[in-house]
C-alpha cells in the first residue's frame, strides 16, 4: 500500500492522547478536543439492543445490512427528501468513516480530481489517498466567514473532477451551507458529470432558525450522489460504530462488494437495536440542541472578549473554530502551550487544511460548568508572553 503524505497521524487524536496521558498522571484536564456528545445513548436504543441480543441477533446479517434497518432508512430519506430509494440502495457500515472511504474507493481512478471544502473533516485527505494514491486533491478554501466563494468553486470543478466530498453542517466550523451555495454546488456537479459525496452526520444538530439542505432533495444529482450518515452525534452512539451510505445503485453495488471483503457485515444486534431510532420519537434531540446553543452563545461571547482570539459563531454541531492569529503562534504551538499551561485540550487548525494554521477548534460538548471553568482559564492565559 502506498502511504501518501496525507496519510499521517490524526492531530485530533494526537492531542486527545496527550491530554489523556497528562490526566493519567494527575493533571486536571479540560477536554475541548474530541467531538463526542455529553449525553447517554437514549434508553430506548439500549433496551432495543439488549432485546436484540436476547432474541438471537448475534450471528451474521446480510453484508449490505439488516433488511429491516435498511427499509427504515430508505423510508426516512424518501419521506424527508421526496426520493425513491430502496433498501438495495443502502449499505450499512461500522461507522460513517467506512461509508465515506468505500464511496471513494468505488468512484476513484488514477488521475481523478477530488474537490474538498477547506477546512474539511480531518480524515478526508487521507481517505482520498488511501482509496486512490494517484488522485489529485483540489482544496476550495472557505472565506473568513466560512462561506463558499462562487468563483473559487467554479474554478475548482471541471471535467476532471470525479467527486466533491464535503460535510454539511461543516466540521470544524459549525457552518451550514445555504440554499444558494448548495444550488451552485449541484449545478456545477451536473454540468461536469461529477459525483457528490455528502457527509450529513450533524444534520440534526442545527440551531434555532437554521435549515440544513439535504442534497438528496435535488433529483437532478441523485444518479451521481452518495449520502453518508449515522447516529454518533444525534444519538450519542460514537462507540457503537454504525453508519450507512445511501445513493446511486451502481455505486452502492461496488460499496457492497468492498463491505463483503473487508467487514463481512456490520454488527447484527446493533443494527437491530438501532431500528428504534426510526420507530421512537427522538424527543432527546431538541432539548440537547437548545443546550448546545446556550453553550455556544456563552462561549462565543467569552472567546471574542479575549485579545488574542476571535470566532465566527457556529450554526450547528458542537465545535467552535477560532482565529488565533493575534496570538503570534501557529496552531500546533498554540494548542501545545495551551494544554501545558492551562490543561485545556483543543485541536490545531492545521489538521483541517493547510490554510488554517492560525485557527484552533474547541468542542463545547461538555457541561456548562466545564465551559465556564475553561473560559476563566483562557482569560488568565496570554500566549503572547
Amino acid at each position: 500500500m502506498i502511504f501518501a503524505k496525507e496519510v499521517g497521524e490524526s492531530l485530533t487524536y494526537k492531542f486527545a492522547q496527550a491530554a489523556a496521558d497528562m490526566r493519567a498522571h494527575g493533571r486536571e484536564i479540560i477536554s475541548l478536543g474530541l467531538g463526542e456528545p455529553d449525553f447517554k445513548t437514549p434508553q430506548y436504543i439500549l433496551d432495543a439492543t439488549t432485546a436484540a441480543m436476547n432474541e438471537g441477533f448475534t450471528h451474521y446479517s446480510a453484508t449490505q445490512g439488516l433488511p429491516e434497518f435498511r427499509e427504515l432508512i430508505a423510508k426516512d430519506m424518501n419521506t424527508r427528501f421526496g426520493a425513491e430509494y430502496k433498501a438495495a440502495d443502502i449499505v450499512v457500515t461500522p461507522g460513517i468513516k467506512p461509508a465515506v472511504f468505500f464511496a471513494l474507493c468505488a468512484l476513484l481512478e488514477p488521475g481523478d480530481e477530488v474537490v474538498l471544502f477547506s477546512p474539511y473533516y480531518v480524515s478526508y485527505p487521507a481517505m482520498v489517498k488511501l482509496a486512490e494514491p494517484q488522485a489529485k486533491i483540489v482544496n476550495v478554501a472557505l472565506d473568513a466567514g466560512f462561506r463558499l466563494d462562487p468563483e473559487k468553486l467554479r474554478a475548482a470543478v471541471n471535467p476532471k473532477t470525479k467527486c466533491i466530498l464535503f460535510n454539511n453542517p461543516n466540521n470544524p466550523t459549525g457552518k451550514v451551507f445555504s440554499r444558494e451555495e448548495i444550488d451552485l454546488l449541484v449545478s456545477l456537479a451536473v454540468e461536469n458529470d461529477a459525483w457528490i459525496i455528502s457527509d450529513e452526520v450533524y444534520e440534526k444538530l442545527v440551531y434555532s432558525g437554521g435549515t440544513q439542505i439535504g442534497i438528496a432533495s435535488y433529483p437532478e444529482i441523485r444518479d451521481r450522489l452518495i449520502v453518508t450518515n449515522g447516529f454518533s452525534k444525534s444519538h450519542a452512539m460514537t462507540g457503537w460504530r454504525l453508519g450507512f451510505a445511501i445513493g446511486a445503485h451502481n455505486a452502492i453495488v461496488k460499496i457492497n462488494k468492498l463491505q463483503q471483503h473487508v467487514n463481512t457485515n456490520t454488527c447484527t444486534f446493533i443494527q437491530k437495536g438501532a431500528c428504534a431510532v426510526y420507530t421512537h420519537e427522538p424527543d432527546h434531540i431538541a432539548p440537547y440542541v437548545d443546550e448546545l446553543e446556550k453553550r455556544i452563545d456563552y462561549f462565543h461571547a467569552e472567546i471574542n472578549a479575549l485579545p488574542y482570539m476571535k470566532a465566527v459563531k457556529p450554526e450547528a454541531g458542537f465545535f467552535c473554530f477560532a482565529d488565533i492569529s493575534a496570538s503570534g503562534k501557529d496552531s500546533n504551538s498554540f494548542c501545545a502551550d495551551l494544554l501545558q499551561t492551562t490543561g485545556i485540550a483543543s485541536t490545531p487548525g492545521i489538521a483541517f487544511g493547510p490554510e488554517w494554521d492560525s485557527y484552533v477548534r474547541f468542542s463545547f460538548a461538555v457541561p456548562m460548568a466545564t465551559l465556564e471553568r475553561a473560559a476563566g482559564l483562557l482569560k488568565a492565559y496570554d500566549p503572547r508572553t
